[in-house]
């Protein structure tokens, strides 16, 4: 049974349908995301038949139990001002995410900080801001 009220972290990616089918693919692949739902509108359905948010993909996955959300932006050019932060309790695991949301990303940068053993954060190609770390 669900709490309310209930957090849902919706990560907006401008683009194709398409991309957006990507992204989640990169999350699964990054994270082990399970999505919950969230196709394309099926080929025997005319467009015109759709209301226009029909029309675009919206996913909803699961990560490590928190729900995310895949929705089409709203047009912005940069990233917005969130940012999703997974803790790890071991450094492959934060690097294996670190390898797979690096490719395409715009920034990526892996540092050990004095507040924790291992801290990277990566702007992956969908201007996603990601913080990973392990903590002491």
């Amino acid at each position: 049974m669900e709490k309310f009220p209930f957090l849902l972290v919706v990560l907006e990616i401008n683009g194709s349908n398409e991309e957006r089918m990507e992204a989640f693919e990169l999350y699964k692949k990054a994270f082990n995301a399970k999505k919950i739902s969230g196709d394309l509108p099926p080929d025997n359905v005319p467009p015109e038949s759709l209301r226009s948010d029909e029309l675009e993909v919206h996913i909803l996955m699961e990560i490590n139990g928190y729900q995310f959300g895949i929705f089409p932006g709203e047009g912005y050019n940069s990233r917005g001002n969130v940012c999703c932060q997974f803790e790890f309790d071991n450094e492959d695991d934060l690097r294996k995410a670190y390898d797979v949301l690096s490719e395409g990303a715009s920034e990526y940068s892996m540092s050990a900080p004095f507040w924790c053993k291992l801290h990277a954060t990566v702007t992956d190609k969908y201007s996603i801001l990601w913080s990973l770390c392990v903590p002491d």
